[in-house]
């Protein structure tokens, strides 16, 4: 069944973003002497907001992620991430051509994200694509952070579908616990911020890019 509407992560379904994440979380890193992240190491610690992140960077240089420690580096890391801007990012290969079918289908498109909501705003923006969406949705703005469903249900009344009748498309394992968490069906792609492959993370279907999300193969079940 088709669709009416298609809600999307943002960082690792759309857009790569690790490089410019990368280089803000080392630089506020470096205010506090550690050294420097590689960025293929980063871009697996993507996904649940800054603060996740940080605390993910500081296990990963050995540092216990002590709460004020914690706390200080992810307000510098949103400070250098502002800073820093989205020179680096850019939309994955087939994005255009997958909008492009859905506005010519009349399938409207959100984005619901864990990345702050006005870092949301600025990366489409900065890409080109922000006025396509019909709904934008990052994190703030008093809701909890995905897996709650709380961010997706909001998109979803925005857009006036149900959850049912639409679809959810990430890349990692906190998506589909967001989009069970919803009753809402999901599909992952295979080339996003996750270590663990997708096509064992249990989503009712994965696609390899996003030109094949309306394509007509059968859903791909879990082989976890």
């Amino acid at each position: 069944m088709t669709p009416e509407a298609i809600v999307f992560d943002l960082d690792g379904t759309l857009a790569d973003t690790a490089a410019d994440i990368c280089a803000a979380l080392n630089d506020a890193l470096a205010t506090r002497g550690y050294d420097p992240l590689d960025a293929a190491d980063v871009r697996l610690m993507i996904g649940k907001g800054p603060k996740i992140l940080v605390e993910r960077a500081c296990k990963h240089l050995g540092v216990y992620p002590a709460s004020a420690l914690v706390n200080a580096l992810t307000e510098q890391f949103v400070r250098c991430y502002a800073r820093q801007g989205n020179g680096l990012s850019s939309l994955f290969e087939s994005v255009d051509e997958c909008l492009d079918e859905l506005t010519a289908r009349g399938i409207p498109f959100a984005v619901c994200s864990n990345k702050p909501h006005e870092f949301c705003v600025s990366l489409l923006t900065d890409l080109g694509v922000a006025d396509r969406f019909s709904a934008i949705q990052g994190s703030g703005q008093g809701l909890p952070k995905k897996p709650d469903p709380a961010m997706l249900h909001r998109v979803l009344k925005k857009m006036g579908v149900a959850a049912e009748k639409a679809l959810y498309v990430g890349d990692s394992e906190t998506d589909v616990a967001t989009a069970r968490a919803a009753g809402i069906p999901v599909a992952l792609v295979e080339y996003g911020y996750t270590s663990i492959p997708a096509r064992e993370l249990g989503a009712d279907r994965v696609i390899p890019s996003l030109d094949q999300l309306l394509a007509g193969p059968p859903p791909l079940q879990s082989t976890a």
